[in-house]
């Protein structure tokens, strides 16, 4: 099963160099369809990846690029997904959390995936064989550490800071009558599914249909770390390439136990 390691890493750290370019200077915001900010950055950074994804000879879906029908690409196999800014609203208030997205996806699953965090200098790279690793280049040299589950007592748990809707407000409060010590923590970005990986955080449910490209990245890592992304209805790991590429209500998490104990909550 080949994999791109080194190409996405070094991809990644290109794309975020040019987001700096623009991160707390003057750039040009626009609003698509949906009211949704996309700026040069987001531009800028979708041009490197676009540029060199495309000598692996793979399709690619990205938010920035110009969309494949869902005829022509019911029948990929294989493919990346790229979100080049997710969290451009954190990006344009100044804020660090924003992040570069790439995914390669194999028969509608996420196999490899790097988010990267130029502003906060951590690179997250997950493949499904080799596992999940966090570089930290905040230090005078790269720091990388191996992602896996740490057992830890609690439960915390990671929603959108830019998109919490009244009912994800509402399994929120219902799970917090259950577990009064329940920790909340708002962070931007495909970052919350990393948090996950690293241990930082426990939980991540989405109440409310997203992009798949806002995920995928993060998906992948968090598979990567031993983690999931289950559908809320149905309990199975959602999958990719869907006619409108939108994810389901979902829920993500690598440690089971604490999966289990929401899901019981809820269930009543």
């Amino acid at each position: 099963m080949k994999f791109y390691r080194e190409i996405l890493i070094e991809i990644a750290k290109r794309a975020g160099e040019e987001t700096l370019k623009y991160y707390l200077k003057d750039f040009v915001t626009e609003y698509k369809s949906d009211n949704s900010p996309v700026t040069n950055a987001d531009i800028a950074a979708n041009n490197v990846i676009v540029s060199e994804l495309k000598k692996t000879g793979l399709i690619i879906i990205s938010e920035e690029s110009s969309q494949i029908k869902y005829e022509d690409r019911k029948n990929l196999t294989e493919y990346w997904i790229v979100d080049p800014i997710d969290g451009t609203k954190q990006f344009v208030k100044g804020e660090d959390e924003f992040t570069v997205n790439i995914a390669l996806i194999r028969n509608n699953k996420p196999v490899e995936g790097v988010v990267f965090a130029p502003a906060l200098k951590k690179l997250y790279y997950g493949n499904i064989v080799e596992g999940a690793f966090l570089y930290d280049f905040s230090g005078s040299e790269e720091n990388i550490k191996s992602l896996y589950l740490i057992k830890k007592d609690g439960l915390s748990m990671i929603v959108s800071k830019s998109h919490l809707n009244k009912k994800t407000e509402d399994l929120l409060a219902q799970i917090k009558l259950e577990i009064p010590d329940l920790s909340i923590h708002s962070v931007g970005s495909s970052l919350k599914f990393c948090r996950i990986a690293d241990g930082s955080i426990d939980v991540y449910p989405r109440i409310g249909s997203i992009s798949e490209w806002d995920i995928a990245a993060g998906h992948a890592v968090l598979m990567s770390a031993g983690g999931y992304v289950k559908d809320l209805n149905t309990g199975h790991e959602i999958l990719y390439n869907s006619p409108n590429l939108r994810t389901p209500d979902f829920i993500a998490y690598l440690d089971g136990a604490k999966y289990d104990m929401i899901k019981k909550i809820i269930s009543v």
